[in-house]
């Protein structure tokens, strides 16, 4: 993960038990029904009894801020600022919620305008759902010592904020979208931060040989055993919470309060999901006649980009003249994004500097990208209004169930539900809450758990629903 610097720029760089009753408990949020069932164990896994069981209570899927905690938005943390006469960034850290005193990375190199190395290495806060991120510096002397780059994504438009406290005088103002974004996060910004497995100058790099992708070297080792001793250098580490483990070189560092508690593999969970919930909302909601209108299209040249040869020469053509209707100029699945006006170089290039470096779209979560994430929420939405979708998805039947949890999941349709609740309708705290007892591994794996399974109808029917395709497979 390379992080890089002002603005955010590097923030992103470089990654008990009981029954179930189905009816129990049954809550909404935004038309999301859920139950808290307290969950059943399998194993040595705690699983929820139900495809929407969160397991522990909630008072919604995305609480407002606790009496006492800053809201974690950029609004909400200058108004907490200002309001409780914070002058430094020491007392804002130490006044953050608990959900954002483990989700964190230290960064030893970055190539952006900040300064960080081993000894002060700086600290990204990604939080539980990656929606609102912090790049903080812990080096005395680095010139932006005193400026706290953070991002928001702004979920009732898809578009991520980057903006600036600057404490640097006795009383802090706020920079919103500093000119110098634009280099590291592009004209329309998004997060950098390091792909799956490669997260260049991170604590936790693979820079020890071993099994794990996200290995830790001695020398990382060391410096977080002296944290977590004390022997900070900088008071700019206090604030975080650190789990019991004994750290080791080759091995992993787990995050604390967190059932699964992969650093790395859980910063990109965050920001990937947070990151493509975005172009989703923007999408629909800045082209919604063309958003509608080529869905099916959308989903059938997702199916080719992650199989590769589902569609004849005829289909792609007719595909690419829907497109070009709709006033696109390429006929390809990246032309139809564009019509969307999602540009996937700049929005799905996640390691690269948006500005500086050669675009790379293949961006990973884990077990898929961020393509793949959107193709499952255009699912998703679609099965919402199409009925006889809705119904295939049913029909379907998910026979391995769902990873740890073999009784959980038993149609397609419910492994979509899944998939959507704990990637992007749990969120904030509430996600913090569920990770606590449960976090569901492999989630993120859209292709071989929902569209490869459900591909015998589902490309027939789309085909047919858009008149791509005269003939059945």
């Amino acid at each position: 993960m390379r992080l890089v610097s002002n603005c955010l720029c590097l923030v992103f760089v470089f990654i008990f038990v009981t029954g179930c009753n189905s009816d129990a408990n049954v809550k909404k949020l935004s038309k999301v029904p859920y139950i808290s069932s307290g969950g059943e164990v399998h194993g040595k896994l705690l699983c929820p009894n139900a495809v929407h069981d969160v397991i522990v209570e909630l008072s919604s899927l995305n609480p407002p801020a606790k009496k006492g905690d800053p809201e974690m938005t950029i609004n909400g943390i200058m108004s907490f600022i200002q309001k409780n006469n914070i002058k430094t960034i020491v007392e804002l850290l130490n006044k953050l919620p608990v959900h954002y005193r483990n989700n964190f990375s230290l960064v030893e190199h970055t190539k952006g305008e900040g300064q960080s190395n081993l000894r002060f290495p700086r600290i990204v806060l990604f939080g539980p759902d990656g929606t609102f991120l912090m790049n903080i510096s812990t080096k005395p002397d680095d010139p932006k010592y005193d400026l706290l780059d953070c991002a928001e994504l702004n979920e009732d438009n898809g578009i991520w904020e980057f903006s600036q406290f600057d404490f640097t005088e006795e009383k802090p103002k706020l920079h919103r979208s500093p000119e110098s974004c634009i280099r590291c996060h592009g004209e329309r910004p998004r997060p950098v931060w390091g792909t799956n497995m490669n997260w260049p100058g991170v604590f936790g790099d693979n820079e020890a040989a071993g099994p794990n992708g996200e290995a830790l070297s001695y020398k990382h080792v060391l410096r977080m055993r002296e944290i977590i001793e004390g022997q900070t250098f900088s008071d700019r580490f206090d604030f975080l919470k650190w789990s019991d483990q004994k750290l080791s070189s080759g091995g992993i560092r787990r995050i604390a309060d967190n059932a699964f508690g992969a650093e790395l593999l859980i910063s990109n969970m965050a920001m990937g999901t947070a990151t493509a919930r975005g172009v989703f909302i923007r999408m629909k909601k800045e082209h919604p006649k063309k958003y509608k209108a080529m869905r099916e299209a959308l989903l059938l040249l997702g199916y080719e980009y992650m199989v590769n040869g589902i569609l004849s020469d005829l289909e792609k053509q007719n595909i690419s003249n829907l497109i070009k209707t709709h006033g696109g100029v390429e006929g390809d699945l990246n032309g139809l994004f564009k019509v969307l006006g999602i540009d996937p170089k700049e929005s799905f290039s996640l390691s690269t500097l948006a500005k500086e470096e050669e675009p790379k779209t293949d961006w990973s979560l884990g077990a898929g990208d961020l393509y793949e994430q959107v193709f499952l929420m255009v699912l998703h939405d679609l099965a919402l209004d199409d009925d006889d979708l809705n119904e295939l998805l049913i029909s379907v039947p998910n026979a391995p169930g769902i990873f740890g949890c073999e009784d959980l999941g038993k149609n397609i349709k419910e492994v979509v539900d899944f998939k959507m609740l704990h990637m992007h309708q749990l969120l904030g705290s509430a996600r913090y809450e569920v990770n606590k007892v449960y976090y569901p591994q492999d989630v993120e794996n859209i292709k071989a758990k929902v569209f490869i399974p459900v591909y015998e109808k589902l490309a027939p029917y789309l085909k047919k629903k858009i008149g791509v395709s005269y003939t059945s497979l």
